[in-house]
């Protein structure tokens, strides 16, 4: 039995569906949040429900104090959060720190153990833009520099991210890149997963994040620009903030375009996929983006999906065939690429059971299962040795 310290982000679907497959493990967890949430998500709660066979426990005082902590933390830089992980390593004695994500769970992480007694193994998880999009900043890139040399084990989803990490002073040893929120049901027959072919559906999906790298807003700039194309579909935006909201309400009432908006958080996981499952094209705009767990639910619902090239979609779907790869600022081109998707049924259907079978193969739940759990599992000896 592994003692396993895992810092992440306490509100995250995408932390608690990682926790979620160790909850028949015999291994004992400790977690640490990185967030500044208000809640702990229901499926983390569910697991420490003392009901649930996972062993894992929070720290006394952090369940309910991550947004006090991460406000103070603005003026402390991350120490006060340091200090109190280091005390956690130092009191539980793990043998593997598990760090979800860089720029919150790393970088307390690097504050934790600038003085601990016994450095545990040290696992780094990237998400998303993690290294490619904030290596862009000086202030990032020193802290990156400083925190990668100190991992012993890099895992991610995207294999462009291997270079940069090296760039930046990674020299441990590199899980082989699998999706690192889990994986999905998926039947052995592509009908089982798409219920209504896509070219049959009449759903415009959009992901309506416009902070930080998000650009849902350029999306919902394409579609306004072919709402006269538009008759007899819905517009669904989700995970939408004020911005979006406002311009989604603003051309649902200049152009009659019926658009339903859901703001973070204001849909179940389950819904969404069900939406997905509903929908014609999934658009994911941004500046910077992962694997884009959006893309992966659209690739395994049937969706025909236009991503960015500032995420991996790349090593996903193959531009013009499954999926539309484009520039976040070229609007012409999403423009064209929304169009053609409206337009072109052969093409949506075929790329709806080419994206069914990389799903089957890369994203399948037992599948992805196997690979987590051998994730721990494999670094028996690794941190034996770290520990003498």
């Amino acid at each position: 039995m592994k003692k396993i310290l895992i810092v992440a982000m306490a509100d995250s679907v995408h932390a608690a569906r990682w926790l979620e497959q160790f909850e028949n493990s015999k291994d004992e967890f400790v977690f640490f949040p990185s967030s500044p949430h208000r809640r702990i998500h229901p499926k983390i709660v569910r697991l420490l429900n003392a009901s649930s066979p996972m062993q894992i426990s929070i720290p006394r005082g952090l369940s309910k104090t991550g947004l006090i902590l991460a406000a103070l933390d603005k003026f402390f830089d991350n120490r006060l959060r340091g200090v109190l992980l280091r005390r956690a390593i130092n009191k539980f004695e793990p043998d593997i720190l598990h760090a979800v994500e860089t720029q919150g769970a790393g970088y307390i992480s690097l504050e934790a153990l600038d003085k601990v007694e016994n450095k545990p193994f040290f696992i780094l998880t990237l998400w998303g833009s993690d290294l490619f999009w904030f290596r862009k900043f000086n202030r990032h890139k020193l802290r990156l520099m400083s925190l990668l040399p100190l991992v012993d084990l890099l895992s991610m989803e995207c294999e462009r991210d291997v270079e940069i990490a090296r760039d930046l002073g990674f020299a441990g040893k590199l899980f082989p890149p699998f999706p690192v929120t889990g994986g999905y049901e998926i039947a052995d027959s592509p009908n089982s997963n798409v219920k209504t072919k896509t070219s049959a559906r009449r759903v415009i999906l959009v992901k309506g994040h416009t902070r930080f790298v998000g650009r849902g807003t350029q999306a919902l700039h394409a579609i306004e620009e072919l709402s006269d194309r538009l008759t007899g579909y819905q517009v669904i935006v989700y995970s939408a903030d004020p911005k979006a909201k406002r311009l989604a309400n603003s051309i649902a009432k200049q152009t009659g375009l019926p658009i339903k908006v859901f703001g973070r958080g204001q849909i179940a996981h389950q819904d969404l996929l069900k939406v997905f499952e509903s929908a014609r094209i999934y658009l994911g705009i941004s500046l910077s983006d992962g694997i884009s767990v959006s893309l992966q639910e659209a690739m395994v619902c049937g969706a025909f999906p236009i991503q960015t090239d500032t995420s991996c979609a790349d090593e996903w779907i193959v531009n013009s065939k499954s999926g539309f790869i484009v520039s976040p600022n070229d609007h012409i081109g999403l423009v064209e690429a929304i169009r053609t998707a409206l337009e072109n049924d052969e093409l949506v259907d075929s790329a709806a059971q080419i994206n069914y079978e990389v799903a089957r193969k890369r994203l399948d739940k037992s599948k992805v299962l196997a690979i987590s759990n051998n994730f721990y599992n494999s670094l028996a000896d690794s941190t034996t040795d770290n520990k003498r």
